[in-house]
């Protein structure tokens, strides 16, 4: 009897961190420069669809670039529509640094279907009840 509520607690248990990042997003972001500058995340939604990729948005996140690997969490999403753009910041001005031609100088990557060159709302979207609160992109 003492194994049957040992395995039912255990299994309790092991749903808790699933029932609490119901609404947190996990972006893993692959192919990271470790050391330098900052990742900047951004998260849009049918309403900021028009200002993608780089306008207004719904929710984001700036982190320090630690690792060549690093998996953030945005916090406070419905589940529903979302595109998901990202630049590594190397220096730290708050943009994408662009060549005269208007190609990045900087890693940038976005959700979705996007393999590399430019997106779109449409292209970067994803819904989090086909793919979860969890997404990979790599940057390019």
């Amino acid at each position: 009897m003492t194994k049957i509520i040992l395995r039912y607690v255990c299994a309790c248990l092991a749903i808790i961190p699933y029932v609490a990042y119901a609404d947190t997003l996990l972006v893993t972001v692959n192919g990271v420069k470790a050391g330098e500058g900052n990742l900047r995340i951004a998260v849009f939604d049918e309403a900021h669809r028009d200002e993608f990729p780089d306008g207004e948005y719904l929710s984001g996140v700036e982190v320090a670039a630690t690792e060549e690997q690093m998996t953030i969490e945005i916090f406070d999403l419905d589940q529903g529509d979302y595109a998901v753009a990202i630049i590594q910041d190397l220096d730290e001005n708050g943009e994408l640094n662009k060549n005269f031609l208007g190609i990045p100088k900087e890693p940038y990557g976005f959700s979705g279907k996007w393999k590399s060159g430019g997106s779109s709302y449409d292209k970067a979207l994803f819904n989090t009840d086909e793919v979860g609160f969890a997404i990979t992109i790599t940057l390019k």
